[in-house]
């Protein structure tokens, strides 16, 4: 990644908005977004990820005159890519820090830093390397925005591909679990209307669609043939189909949050990514206060697939309660 420069742009805000299937308004409603306080539209949690678009360096979208791994007449424009990395590499983790929310207007500064190097056995035999690195993201001023932290993990040996996704069966929900494959925002909750152990469940997505994962792609920068090529990743890959951006499932349970605590509330939000999404999942989310302190609450968070009977994401977040300024 180079250290970039990165314009928010309300129709850019909105065409992610549409790929992670939230429809609340004060993405797209420039009216709605300053009757809340915002001097324009409010990027959702994880529209950072949008800076690959300006990043010119970045290894997930085709650059010309180059090879490309995906597919065109040949099932992989570049053949040694698998063979020249001898074990696999994953997105592992991301965890967020959000100093203030960003809105449409702002040009922020993408600038990239290193982390740590660090080692462990693996379940199944063999080291596993961990590495991971900063981003940070900056105003004009200097200020720091949002920083994001990514880890990655290399297997020693190549894990063979998963067998695809199980048949998928309908989630059982508690009665107050909300649907939202609709509108619904029912945040700012104060101090006063929350405690330790309360829980939500909400049904993010049914029946996930291609297009929408191409739509996330196209919205986020991150044209992965993992996500956007069946011909890549059925015949090079060796899985069974495309499946989800682990981000495009973080950017859909953080919908959990926001309407539940109010938008611009977050302040730290993290996940483990711990299995695939594929094309036809109904993700049913989970969110636990465990902790209040004044005005911040902790909560623990699980996504889980319909085609799994685990999670795909287990994590954490740390909201801010009641009436706080939330764009000084």
């Amino acid at each position: 990644m180079s250290d970039h420069r990165f314009p928010v742009e309300a129709g850019h805000v909105m065409a992610f908005a549409r790929a992670i299937g939230d429809p609340n308004p004060v993405y797209t409603d420039r009216r709605h977004a300053r009757s809340l306080g915002f001097p324009d539209v409010l990027a959702p949690p994880t529209f950072y990820e949008a800076s690959a678009h300006f990043d010119p360096e970045h290894s997930c979208r085709p650059h010309h005159g180059q090879p490309w791994w995906g597919s065109s007449g040949a099932a992989t424009g570049d053949p040694g890519r698998e063979s020249r990395n001898p074990g696999t590499t994953l997105h592992a983790e991301t965890h967020v820090t959000y100093h203030r929310h960003v809105c449409a207007g702002e040009v922020l500064r993408a600038r990239e830093r290193p982390g740590e190097r660090w080692t462990r056995e693996g379940r199944r035999g063999g080291e596993l390397v961990f590495n991971d690195w900063f981003v940070d993201y900056r105003h004009a001023s200097g200020e720091v925005a949002l920083t994001a932290r990514t880890v990655a993990v290399t297997t020693a040996q190549k894990l063979p591909a998963p067998a695809g996704p199980v048949a998928a069966t309908s989630p059982e929900l508690p009665d107050d679990a909300l649907d939202l494959t609709g509108g619904s925002w029912s945040g700012p909750a104060s101090p006063g209307d929350v405690a330790v152990g309360d829980t939500r469940t909400a049904v993010l997505v049914r029946d996930l669609r291609r297009v929408q994962i191409i739509q996330y792609a196209g919205a986020s920068g991150d044209f992965s043939p993992q996500h956007t090529d069946e011909v890549y990743n059925t015949q090079v890959a060796g899985y069974p189909t495309v499946f989800a951006h682990g981000m495009l499932t973080m950017a859909m349970t953080a919908r959990l949050l926001t309407d539940w605590f109010g938008d611009a509330r977050l302040r730290t939000y993290g996940l483990r990514f711990q299995g695939l999404v594929w094309p036809g999942d109904t993700l049913v989310a989970t969110a636990t206060i465990t902790t209040l302190e004044a005005n911040l609450a902790t909560l623990t968070i699980t996504t889980t697939p319909s085609t799994s009977p685990t999670p795909a994401v287990t994590g954490h977040a740390t909201v801010t309660l009641g009436a706080q300024e939330l764009y000084p």
